[in-house]
């Protein structure tokens, strides 16, 4: 499971996605969203307790049922009618609700956030550069 895919089940369009970092870092992704275009922004970590996503998602019980739990368990293929799928599914949207319900970032907004750490971050100007390329 991704954050792509928590804004996805959010309601969101994901036009187009990128992290930055290997094993904890940024991403970013430009979305349509309440028939708005913008920009969402947020971080990674290698673990659960560096990771939101991680964090929250690390000890959720999983569908029992064999034929459902690969898709229960990696949140891909959530089940209809699997009542562990269903608050998986409910806990999947509220997350990914956070980071868009507290409004989009304009094309400048974006492009200064991600130039914020130029001078020591190693993905900063790839972050620009992708944000700038994927214009809205």
């Amino acid at each position: 499971m991704s954050y792509k895919k928590c804004l996805e089940i959010s309601g969101a369009e994901v036009l187009v996605f990128d992290n930055f970092g290997s094993y904890q870092g940024d991403w970013w992704a430009k979305v349509n969203y309440h028939n708005q275009t913008g920009w969402v922004h947020g971080s990674f970590g290698s673990c659960s307790g560096c990771d939101a996503f991680e964090a929250e998602f690390w000890d959720v019980e999983h569908c029992e049922d064999e034929e459902n739990y690969e898709g229960c368990h990696d949140y891909c293929d959530l089940k209809d009618g699997c009542s562990k799928c269903d608050e998986i599914k409910l806990k999947l949207i509220e997350f990914g609700k956070g980071y868009l319900d507290g409004g989009l970032y304009t094309q400048e907004q974006a492009e200064k956030i991600a130039s914020e750490d130029l001078e020591w971050d190693m993905e900063a100007q790839e972050m620009v550069n992708f944000i700038k390329l994927n214009k809205l």
